[in-house]
C-alpha cells in the first residue's frame, strides 16, 4: 500500500476518532478508550515512532474535548492516566513491532520466489536425454531427432553437459598392436 493511502486512512482515522468525541458520541461515555484503535492503527500503517507520536497528540487532544462537557472528573483524568498512556505505548510498540516483523517475512517471501523462480529458469535450461535412440551397431553412430547421423561423442557433448577425452581402452590397444604386428610382419 502507497504511503499517500495509509496517511489518508491514518488521517481519517484521527479525523473520526476526534469527531465522534466532539460530535457524535454523547458526552457521558468513555469514548476516549477509543484512542488506543486510533494509536495501534497509526502504529500499523505508519510505524512505531508515529504510533507514540500520534497518541502524544491525542492525549491532550482528549482531554480538552471532554473538558468541555459535563462529564465524570474520573474520565477526563483517565484519559492523561499513566495506566492509559502506558497501554497506548506498549500498543504501539506491540503493533507496529508485527507489522515490522510482517513487512520483513513479506521481503524474505519474495525473494524466496524470485530465487525459486530463477532455480525453475536454470533447470529448463538443463539438458537431458531420454527415450529410444537410434544407434548404428557397425560404426556406433547415432542418429538425431531429424534423421541425420552423428558420432556418438559429438552427439552427446552437444545434447548433455559430457565433456570427452580421448584414449585407447586396453582391447582396442591390443587389437592396434596386433594389427601393426601384422603390417610389419
Amino acid at each position: 500500500m502507497k504511503l499517500h493511502t495509509r496517511l489518508i486512512i491514518v488521517s481519517g482515522g484521527m479525523a473520526a476518532y476526534l469527531g465522534a468525541l466532539r460530535f457524535v458520541v454523547p458526552p457521558d461515555q468513555p469514548y476516549f478508550i477509543l484512542g488506543i484503535g486510533i494509536v495501534s492503527l497509526v502504529s500499523w500503517f505508519l510505524g512505531t515512532i508515529s504510533g507514540l507520536l500520534s497518541m502524544l497528540l491525542l492525549i491532550p487532544l482528549t482531554t480538552l474535548i471532554y473538558k468541555q462537557f459535563p462529564v465524570s472528573a474520573s474520565y477526563v483524568y483517565f484519559a492523561s492516566s499513566p495506566a492509559y498512556i502506558g497501554l497506548q505505548v506498549i500498543l504501539a510498540y506491540a503493533i507496529g513491532h508485527m507489522h515490522r516483523g510482517r513487512k520483513k517475512l513479506l521481503q524474505q517471501q519474495e525473494l524466496l520466489v524470485a530465487d525459486n523462480n530463477k532455480l525453475q529458469s536454470a533447470l529448463l535450461t538443463v539438458k537431458e536425454l531420454g527415450g529410444v535412440h537410434h544407434m548404428c551397431s557397425g560404426c556406433k553412430q547415432i542418429q538425431d531427432d531429424e534423421g541425420q547421423w552423428h558420432a556418438i561423442d559429438t552427439y552427446l557433448k552437444e545434447h548433455t553437459k559430457i565433456e570427452f577425452s580421448h584414449g585407447i581402452c586396453p582391447d582396442c590397444g591390443a587389437a592396434f598392436q596386433r594389427a601393426s604386428e601384422n603390417l610389419n610382419n
